[in-house]
């Protein structure tokens, strides 16, 4: 009879494992056959890595359906914006130097990657300038020319003496009121002007000067921002840099190329900086935990296999994941912590019957036979919480459901395929597994939970009432909706976030409009007119996020032929005389309307390029299109208004176009970013109920409704209340990235309940504390290989990655802790209760038949 297995092996189990031994070579050969293309298609889908928000969302969300189409019809749109802090107002000049230096070598990169550079408006200041009276209304060119009139007429009845009234005041030549009202037209804030007198994005106050890059493409993700960035860095370390120019000076870079980049470079970033700490210390602990060198030989192969399996068989049918997003970026270590659970249960097992003596065939039967129920359980629970991801539309979580739930079942098949044969080759010195006469590191904990159970019953008590009084307070205000604190941490000392305020201190406005797409001029108009109406009004939520509105018709003056009249009488009324009263700091206005004196038309091939970015599509036609300007803010980076912001925008395109046309459709990043936000609301609940539902079936399946079942459903509830009530009490939310540690975490909550319940039903349930000494030595490595893989995101630069990080951690903590401590306290108290007996072989006695302690 084995050692410590209260269930002898039965001859078929025998005998597989027998096979597993005698045929190890030829499963090696195989495994590692099947490795080749696997690394390969793995290594591919990694080269692919996507960071675009669309590829978070479903194909057919609104938001993702609007920006393929805009991708299709427009190009450009989106920018690199390069600012120069010169440190002082005198340097200034040399920050402009810098700057147009810079701006010759960028003309020169390729078509295909940039599309224009500026440096300030002058260009489009002295065309506006050139065509004043073009872009104003005709009954305001009216306007103007009735109040010359009135005073020319007045001044005439004056000097004439026809006047009736001598005390009548003459009528101002005064156009405040409409000089006002062309202030924000094309572009820019109010005081656009005043800020950049010559035409140049500088100011000297603030010592910065900005130049513009616009990029070929429109993309949401990195794209060929990286390419961009690094020729840009490169270009002014060929110039002398900084110090070249002026000392004391700074460059930094900004808007959505910059943002897309940084925020994806620190994802790489931490994501290669955890791996190597991951693997380092993981080692470390296994080595130091079983105390024999060649464990990490035993147990790291299968599982490394095991995870280039997942990738790859999750990139064919019906899963079709070609290509890993922001979410799944990391999943490579997530199943190397999760996956590596069944083998360290495992070979736990076996090495605990070596150090009592038992030879290798036999630890091998011992080993896979009694620790087959625990893990298969705990692989099949942790396998149906990643695929509960799968039943939600935000691929950002259905990708990480196929690629986890495929990668436990594979972690768990490698294991006790591959793991027997290895075993045994590399299990040749018979000292190798020296004889322990106590109870291991876990005699203390099994101590504490079988004769203080009390104890630890009211400190679980306790914590239980805490969390749920945490959970009484659950509500809408738990999801994280300030999308700014899910950068990464140094944005805004010195990241993007600082110089994009600085560049939003400069322009006053936002770089990248949100774009409404119609199918026809008209629909457009439609769209506009509905669009400033609600900006108008005071009580819309669109009146204070919304900086300008541009379309074809702000750009490509109407009714030009008219307004040539009346410039031209404006023109003729504006006798020397007349001119001489106007004031002096409104004559200005007046030269301006009149500036354009050969009445040629404007064309759209006449426009200059920055008006019709964003107007003209690929195909060479313009006018359907509606630019939104989002005014910078911080509601931009909060969920409410920028769901509220979007929401009226896509009513205004669904409802201007009239309800027999396909309704208009919203683009932009501001748009996914609110369907990402409504996913998360929608998709969260439905993931975490299945996962819950899927893995209590598991384990209803596996132990049927015994008392056991109850147990183990128990802990898992109890961790998952214990992690919930410690998110809150220490403030941290929910957020795209961190959601996912919770159905994972009912996985984990349950392979660690299920693998001390089973020792314990295996053995009798004679002893809950004896199953604590025995697989809650394996349980706790379980929990601290997975607690560094996650600990290591703790260092991450990405706040998200950190907020996942850090909820994984308290997911843990409150899983192992309910498996090892709540759970067997309250068992052994039950056992009391009903009087049950308590194995009386000492501890001491290595060869007890279910007395022998855990020897791990």
């Amino acid at each position: 009879m084995s050692h410590g297995l209260g269930n002898p092996a039965p001859p078929w189990a025998r005998a597989a494992v027998a096979w597993t031994v005698r045929h190890g070579r030829m499963l090696w050969v195989i495994a590692l056959l099947l490795a080749v293309p696997a690394v390969w298609r793995t290594a591919n889908m990694y080269m692919h890595l996507r960071s675009e928000l669309e590829e978070l969302l479903p194909r057919n969300a609104q938001s993702v359906v609007a920006i393929d189409e805009l991708r299709k019809r427009m190009p450009g749109l989106q920018y690199l914006g390069v600012i120069v802090d010169s440190g002082s107002p005198e340097n200034l000049p040399a920050g402009e130097k810098l700057l147009d230096d810079l701006a010759a070598r960028v003309r020169a990169y390729p078509p295909e990657l940039v599309r224009e550079v500026r440096l300030g408006q002058a260009e489009e200041k002295a065309f506006l300038e050139k065509n004043a009276a073009l872009y104003t209304d005709l009954e305001d060119l009216k306007t103007i020319r009735a109040r010359i009139e009135a005073r020319r007429d007045y001044e005439v009845n004056k000097q004439t003496g026809a006047s009736l009234d001598d005390d009548e005041a003459p009528p101002p030549l005064d156009f405040t009121d409409l000089e006002a009202k062309y202030k924000e037209r094309l572009g820019g804030s109010s005081d656009a002007k005043d800020r950049f007198p010559n035409g140049r994005w500088s100011n000297a106050q603030q010592h910065v000067s900005l130049m513009l890059i616009e990029v070929a493409e429109f993309s949401s993700g990195r794209g060929r921002g990286t390419e961009l960035l690094d020729r840009v860095k490169a270009d002014i370390v060929s110039m002398g840099g900084t110090d070249h120019y002026a000392p004391n000076m700074k460059v930094g870079y900004t808007g959505d190329v910059a943002i897309s980049v940084e925020e994806t470079s620190a994802l790489l970033t931490d994501l290669s900086f955890s791996s190597i700490i991951v693997l380092v210390l993981v080692v470390a602990v296994l080595v130091v935990y079983y105390r024999w060198s060649r464990s990490v030989l035993v147990l790291l192969p299968p599982l490394l296999l095991a995870t280039v399996y997942s990738f790859a068989i999750a990139s064919f049918p019906p899963f079709n994941v070609r290509e890993l997003n922001s979410n799944t970026a990391f999943l490579g270590s997530i199943i190397v912590g999760n996956g590596i659970n069944f083998a360290i249960i495992l070979l736990a097992r076996y090495i605990e019957e070596r150090r009592a003596g038992v030879n290798v065939d036999e630890a091998l039967v011992v080993g896979v036979w009694g620790s087959r129920v625990g893990t298969l359980s705990a692989a099949l629970a942790a396998g149906v919480s990643y695929a509960s991801l799968a039943l939600t539309d935000f691929r950002g979580f259905a990708q990480f459901g196929y690629i986890g739930g495929i990668g436990m079942v594979m972690s768990w098949l490698t294991a006790y395929l591959l793991m027997p044969s290895l075993t045994k080759a590399l299990d040749k010195d018979p000292k190798a597994h020296r004889r322990v006469t106590h109870g291991g590191f876990m005699a203390p904990f099994a101590k504490l939970v079988t004769r203080h159970s009390g104890i630890v019953i009211a400190a679980t008590a306790v914590l239980l009432v805490l969390s749920v009084h945490q959970l009484s307070r659950f509500g809408a205000n738990e999801l994280e909706y300030d999308f700014s604190k899910l950068r990464r941490a140094d944005t805004w000392v010195s990241g993007e976030g600082y110089w994009g305020r600085k560049m939003d201190a400069l322009l006053g406005t936002y770089l990248t409009p949100t774009v409404i797409l119609t199918d026809s001029p008209e629909q457009a108009h439609a769209v506009e007119e509905a669009v400033r109406r609600a900006w108008m009004a005071k009580d819309s939520p669109l009146h204070d996020m919304i900086s300008n509105i541009r379309t074809i018709d702000d750009v490509l003056p109407k009714d030009q032929a008219a307004k040539f009249v009346e410039a031209d009488a404006i023109r003729e009324d504006m006798t020397p005389k007349m001119r001489s009263l106007v004031p002096e700091d409104k004559k200005e206005q007046i030269d301006r309307l009149l500036a354009n004196e050969e009445n040629k038309p404007i064309t759209f091939a006449d426009l200059p390029h920055t008006f019709t970015t964003g107007l003209r599509e690929r195909d060479g036609s313009y006018g359907r299109a509606v630019l939104v300007f989002p005014r910078p803010s911080r509601a931009l980076w909060e969920g409410p208004p920028l769901a509220q912001f979007v929401e009226s925008l896509r009513t205004i395109a669904r409802d201007a176009v009239g309800p027999e046309a396909k309704p208009a459709r919203v683009a932009g990043s501001l748009p996914l970013s609110a369907d990402i936000l409504e996913s998360i609301r929608r998709d969260g609940i439905k993931a975490s109920a299945a996962a819950l539902a899927g893995v209590i079936l598991v384990v209803l399946l596996l132990f049927r409704t015994n008392l056991i079942s109850v147990y183990i459903i128990g802990g898992l509830l109890l961790g998952v209340v214990w992690l919930a009530g410690g998110m809150m009490a220490f403030g941290v939310r929910i957020n795209f990235a961190n959601f996912i540690a919770f159905p994972i975490t009912f996985g984990i909550g349950v392979d660690y309940a299920v693998n001390v319940m089973a020792r314990y039903a295996q053995d009798g349930r004679r002893d809950v504390g004896l199953a604590v000494r025995a697989t809650g030595g394996a349980v706790a490595l379980c929990s601290l290989t997975t607690t560094i893989g996650y600990s290591s995101l703790l260092m991450a630069q990405n706040r998200a990655l950190f907020l996942f990080g850090l909820v994984a951690v308290l997911g843990e903590l409150a899983c192992v802790s309910a498996a090892i401590l709540a759970l067997p306290a309250l068992v052994s108290w039950l056992d009391k209760r009903r009087g049950g007996r308590r194995s009386t072989a000492p501890e001491s006695s290595p060869g007890s038949e279910h007395g022998r302690p855990a020897t791990h």
